[in-house]
């Protein structure tokens, strides 16, 4: 495969946002249908969001070479994997989620505020799963493993 430019990166990142922003579009609306009784729409949304998180898929494989997008670590194995989940998750509870609960309480909505506290507290439970996942991924080869 030939090398992707930065610009040619900066689309497929932007391109595979958009497309796992879809999925979880989809998903969502599957379970609105659902819960209206409308199976048929439901199963629709559902088809959509597992045909487009393969096109997500798809570009996070072409982007793989260069880094994860979301954090800048390199991925491809487990370990690496696990490593930029962390760092991703650590992100999410040490640094977005306080940012984003500080601008809710200063526009006055003490019920978003608590909704992305406990996000917060749900993302450091994710980063001590993931924390002690990694710990158990032995390299092999250049292969991630886990013992037996």
């Amino acid at each position: 495969m030939t090398e992707l430019t930065e610009q040619l990166s900066a689309e497929l990142s932007t391109a595979l946002t958009t497309e796992a922003m879809a999925v979880q579009r989809y998903t969502y609306f599957a379970r609105i249908a659902e819960i209206e009784g409308h199976r048929e729409i439901a199963q629709l949304f559902t088809e959509l969001a597992e045909t487009t998180s393969c096109v997500a898929h798809g570009h996070l494989d072409l982007l793989q070479p260069i880094a994860d997008p979301a954090t800048a670590q390199p991925i491809g194995d487990t370990r690496l994997n696990l490593a930029s989940a962390l760092a991703g998750g650590l992100r999410d509870a040490d640094e977005h989620y306080p940012r984003w609960t500080a601008a809710a309480h200063a526009a006055g909505c003490a019920d978003i505020a608590s909704w992305l506290t406990s996000l917060a507290a749900l993302k450091h439970a994710h980063v001590a799963r993931i924390n002690n996942a990694l710990a158990t991924v032995t390299t092999v080869a250049g292969q991630g493993s886990a013992p037996e």
